[in-house]
C-alpha cells in the first residue's frame, strides 16, 4: 500500500526522470529497484544510513562511498538521508514501477484461482481485462485452494471477487 510521503517522492522523481527521457527512465527505474532490494536484503543499511547520531553529511558520505554519487536514484537516496525518510524508498520504488506501468500502457494484474487456468481460459481473461481497462495487461497468477472455486481479480485499488467462498460467505451473511 503506497503513502502519502512515497507517492510524493516517487512522482517527483518519475517527473524529473519522463523530462529527460525515455532512457533516462528506464535507468531510474532500473536503479531505483536495484537500491530497493539492496536495502531490504540489508535493513542494517536502512538503520546506518537513519541514524541521529550521524550528521546528515556524514550519512551522505556513506551512501556515496557504497551507491556512487551519480543518477537520479542516488539523487533521491541523498534527498531521503537528508529527510529522514529512507525507510520509504522500497515504497517509493513500487509507486514508481507502478507509474512506469501506467506511462507505458500497462497493467498488473493479480489473479487468483483455486486451479490452475489452461492457456486458452488465460489468454480469454487477459484479453477480457485488456478490451475491459484499455490497456496491455500483465498477469500474475495465484494458486488458493481456500477460494473453492471461481476467480479473484485484482489490479491497482480494484479487485473483483468471484469465488465461491465469497458467494457462500454472503449467502451465510444474508440468511443469518
Amino acid at each position: 500500500m503506497s503513502s502519502e510521503v512515497s507517492a510524493v517522492y516517487a512522482n517527483a522523481l518519475f517527473s524529473l526522470a519522463r523530462e529527460q527521457g525515455d532512457a533516462s527512465l528506464q535507468e531510474t527505474r532500473a536503479d531505483l529497484r536495484q537500491l530497493a532490494v539492496l536495502f531490504s536484503l540489508n535493513p542494517d543499511l536502512t538503520r546506518l544510513l537513519s541514524l541521529p547520531t550521524l550528521s546528515v553529511s556524514e550519512r551522505v558520505g556513506i551512501a556515496k562511498t557504497i551507491f556512487g554519487d551519480k543518477g537520479n536514484a542516488c539523487s533521491l537516496l541523498f534527498l531521503l538521508i537528508d529527510h529522514g525518510r529512507v525507510p520509504f524508498l522500497h515504497e517509493i520504488a513500487d509507486d514508481f514501477d507502478a507509474q512506469m506501468l501506467d506511462y507505458q500502457g500497462t497493467v498488473e494484474v493479480h489473479v487468483t484461482t483455486a486451479v490452475a487456468l489452461n492457456p486458452e481460459q488465460k489468454e480469454r481473461l487477459r484479453s477480457a481485462l485488456a478490451k475491459k481497462l484499455g490497456k496491455t495487461v500483465r498477469m500474475t497468477e495465484h494458486i488458493d485452494r481456500t477460494i473453492l472455486g471461481g476467480v479473484i481479480v485484482q489490479y491497482g485499488d480494484t479487485r473483483i471477487d468471484n469465488s465461491v467462498k465469497y458467494r457462500l460467505d454472503a449467502l451465510k451473511a444474508r440468511l443469518s
